[in-house]
């Protein structure tokens, strides 16, 4: 069993031994004498103390808070959120304590309080962890880390990286993981964190059990029940254990490894953690199993299925199934074994596909701690733009490494090359280093001026718009859907960076299936583009940009026009390497154009022009796309 770390808020601890009635009336009594937020702040401490002893009371407190909060005390609102989340949390019912700690996140967010803004984000993590849901357990750890970095919090930056380092060896990430143990490990010992220090060597041992090196991973396991025996930890006690169970099992030390799977199955089962006790009686059915005796491990292996349902843990599901599935197989009972392992394929392909979508996040996370690991315990108020800097410097790496693998791409499909190699320029012209520049300079504003959360989501929305960009750039077309989405994002953050003083629409032909109707990726940015740049709108009263999919006999005619200064005036202003990129972005494109017309009879065209000639100021750019529809 592997242990995920939370950090959350805690206000006060109170001690109250009143019965339910007495309790309920007394808090009633006691808040008649506070005013203000000092009676939300006793009901939150209140229901914070009641958490875990009582969850009814908890509940029935936090609520109560909710009702007293008024319309724009956010903060408060989000406390109750989370005191709820915390009470499910408890009662290891975790769908309902991600649900709550989603709702509690826009009220954090508003209230612009970054610890518990990042404390939010951690829980919501372990929730997503437990679903095995990694891709966005890694997104929350990484966002909560971001802030503890800024604010310096050195017991919050060691949390989210041991909580990052246990997420990355769930996908075979081994070095990757140690990195991260290793930046938590050196802040524990800094801070003579004894009990997180044992954690570590808890998830080191778990590290050299996935890579089969048993006798190494016995010695670490062993340093921590040391520690945790000598603080009286009975909870890590039995989680030491039952990961011994499973090193001796898998050595073939059965009578050894059953002792230990029994004595945690007892402790766990003594503390009330259906988790643990899911973890332990895996582990005895496993046993059961290789020892033969397959009726004793489909009693188990069901027994798990049984506490699972409720708090669902897919990764040790999965496992379940599959030792149920071996199970029936070598019991003859064929008709249960398929049934299982169809149910084994389909939960194993879903984690699987989120877990391929994950690898991004995993390149950009390891050089964020590359470049950061020398920084944490001098990041103060005044070195906040060296983290501004270090995210330069990784999104542009990204690049590189993106450029790198379809280049190697390439060479395997020789017919594709020179297209490929084209997609590449067409996405370094999309996202091109001015523009990284200006939004990366947008994000260090806000950072400076103390807007975390505005930076925090300025950045999300810049990383989704790179990812999509390099996952569409690779296809010849795309849906209509597909191009809108990213076409939303592309123009929202050019627009923002401007202060969103320019309007925008997007305008589909009612008669076009967006979900249907194909189109190639990505031929408006460099367009788009050239509007915020050198069409001035940004200095103009009104400046507007409009996109249009009309749908005309059998083409698709896509649109762009803005009322800016028009193609000939700002040809004129051109100089230097302004009119260089220009005129390369639109030689990508027509070159671009040239080779998807030579795959296909129906041709695309392109036409660029002033508005001018129809009495009006700007420019206008028009496609003519020929309709085609996925198959």
């Amino acid at each position: 069993m592997m242990l995920v770390f939370r950090i959350y808020v805690i206000l006060l601890m109170l001690v109250v031994t009143n019965s339910y009635a007495d309790f309920i009336d007394s808090i009633h009594g006691e808040l008649h004498l506070l005013s203000g937020n000092k009676k939300l702040d006793m009901l939150y401490e209140l229901a914070m103390e009641k958490v875990q002893t009582d969850p009814e009371v908890c509940e029935q407190i936090a609520n109560e808070l909710l009702e007293r909060c008024g319309e724009e005390q956010f903060v408060y609102k989000g406390l109750a959120y989370h005191a709820l989340g915390e009470m499910y949390y408890y009662k290891e019912m975790y769908a309902e304590a991600l649900e709550k700690y989603v709702l509690a996140e826009p009220f954090f967010l508003k209230s612009k309080d970054s610890v518990r803004i990042s404390a939010n984000y951690s829980n919501k993590g372990l929730m997503y962890y437990y679903r095995a849901d990694y891709d966005r357990a890694a997104l929350c750890y990484e966002k909560s880390l971001a802030i503890d970095e800024v604010l310096n919090d050195s017991v919050g930056i060691a949390k989210a990286c041991q909580n990052l380092g246990l997420i990355f060896s769930e996908g075979g990430s081994i070095e990757l993981q140690r990195e991260y143990y290793e930046r938590a490990g050196e802040i524990y010992k800094e801070l003579d964190d004894v009990r997180s220090s044992a954690d570590i060597y808890l998830n080191l041992g778990v590290s050299c059990s996935r890579v089969e090196d048993y006798k190494r991973a016995k010695r670490y396991y062993k340093k921590a029940l040391g520690i945790y025996e000598d603080i009286g930890d009975s909870s890590r006690i039995a989680s030491i254990q039952n990961n011994l169970g499973c090193a001796f099992m898998n050595e073939g030390d059965y009578v050894v490894a059953e002792n230990y799977f029994n004595k945690s199955r007892d402790i766990f089962q003594a503390l009330g953690e259906k988790m643990g006790m899911v973890y332990a009686l895996t582990g005895l059915g496993d046993l059961y199993a290789q020892k033969g005796m397959q009726n004793k491990a489909v009693e188990l292996y069901k027994k798990c299925e049984e506490i699972n349902e409720s708090i669902g843990i897919l990764g040790t599901q999965q496992e379940n199934l599959m030792g149920l599935y071996e199970a029936y197989k070598k019991m003859g009972r064929y008709k249960e074994a398929v049934r299982v392992l169809e149910d084994y394929y389909a939960l194993r392909d879903s984690v699987f596909n989120e877990a391929q979508i994950s690898k991004m996040n995993e390149l950009e996370s390891k050089y964020l701690f590359q470049k950061s690991q020398n920084e944490v315990s001098e990041l103060t108020a005044r070195n906040r733009l060296y983290v501004i800097l270090i995210i330069v410097i990784a999104f542009l790496f990204l690049l590189g490494v993106a450029y790198a693998v379809y280049y190697h791409h390439t060479r395997k499909l020789q017919e594709k090359q020179r297209l490929l190699r084209l997609e590449q320029k067409v996405l370094r012209t999309q996202m091109n280093p001015h523009f990284i520049f200006n939004s990366l300079s947008a994000i260090q504003c806000y950072v400076l001026d103390n807007k975390v959360s505005d930076a925090v989501d300025f950045l999300a929305d810049f990383a989704g718009l790179m990812r999509m960009v390099l996952q569409y750039s690779q296809d010849e077309y795309i849906s209509l859907e597909q191009e809108l989405e990213i076409l939303e994002f592309y123009i929202n953050l050019q627009n923002r960076r401007f202060g969103e003083r320019i309007s925008y629409d997007i305008v589909v032909d009612g008669s076009l299936d967006n979900a249907k109707t194909l189109i190639p990726p990505m031929l408006a940015q460099p367009f788009i583009e050239n509007s915020f740049e050198h069409g001035e709108l940004y200095k103009r009263e009104g400046g507007s940009i409009s996109v249009r999919f009309e749908r005309c006999n059998g083409s698709i005619h896509y649109c762009i026009e803005d009322n800016g200064i028009g193609l000939d005036v700002s040809m004129d202003k051109k100089v230097g390497s302004t009119k260089k990129h220009k005129s390369l972005a639109m030689k990508i494109t027509r070159e671009r154009l040239g080779l998807i017309n030579q795959s296909n009879s129906n041709k695309v065209g392109l036409m660029v022009e002033d508005r001018n000639k129809y009495g009006e100021e700007g420019t206008r750019v028009l496609f003519t796309i020929p309709y085609r529809e996925m198959g």
